[in-house]
């Protein structure tokens, strides 16, 4: 009788524990009986100290303090071709391979950052930005983008993550548009006076 007992004050405490984890989880943390909704984090307009708008000295200032980068000075600033608009492109450190940092009117709209594949994956990577941002605005085998009305923030594969400012970016590929659609007639002129 007394093992009896025993047994079956062991079977209630075992059920208790087994249940215990359950009734827990299923907790309801608002009034009208609906569970709280996850709340992520708005999308960062730059990496680090280092942010979208900033103009080319303060990045400058910034990458030589920043330890994810190798940058040297004035050797990694170039001038992109055929425009005016600077670049830099520094050497990473760590677990980034390179950095790349592009301008227009010497501010900074567009930031590259190449991963080492060797000490990370892109799928470590993906789902730390799920878990901090919320589900993708956009996802396909190449590349998934994350966004707000100013930042994208943008996983590719290649293993690389881009913070792109959505406005600059915009405005330039309209122009680049616009460039090609004359470029195009006037070919077309060129075509024609034959």
């Amino acid at each position: 009788m007394i093992f009896n007992a025993k047994r079956n004050i062991f079977i209630i405490i075992f059920a208790i524990s087994f249940l215990f984890p359950v009734f827990s989880q299923s907790t309801i943390s608002s009034e009208e009986g609906r569970p709280a909704e996850a709340v992520f984090e708005d999308i960062p307009a730059g990496h680090g100290n280092i942010m979208l708008g900033m103009d080319i000295e303060d990045v400058k200032r910034e990458l030589l303090k920043d330890t994810d980068f190798s940058y040297r000075g004035e050797p990694d600033v170039s001038m992109l071709p055929n425009d005016d608009n600077q670049v830099i492109d520094c050497d990473g450190a760590f677990y980034v391979e390179r950095g790349y940092f592009q301008f227009d009117d010497d501010k900074l709209y567009l930031i590259t950052m190449v991963l080492d594949e060797e000490y990370v994956d892109h799928y470590s990577i993906y789902a730390a930005l799920k878990k901090k941002y919320g589900e993708p605005t956009f996802l396909d085998p190449s590349k998934t983008i994350w966004q707000n009305e100013k930042t994208s923030l943008s996983l590719e594969r290649p293993l690389s993550i881009k913070y792109i400012d959505r406005e600059v970016f915009r405005r330039l590929q309209q122009e680049s548009a616009a460039a090609e659609s004359v470029e195009s007639m006037l070919r077309q002129d060129f075509i024609d006076s034959f």
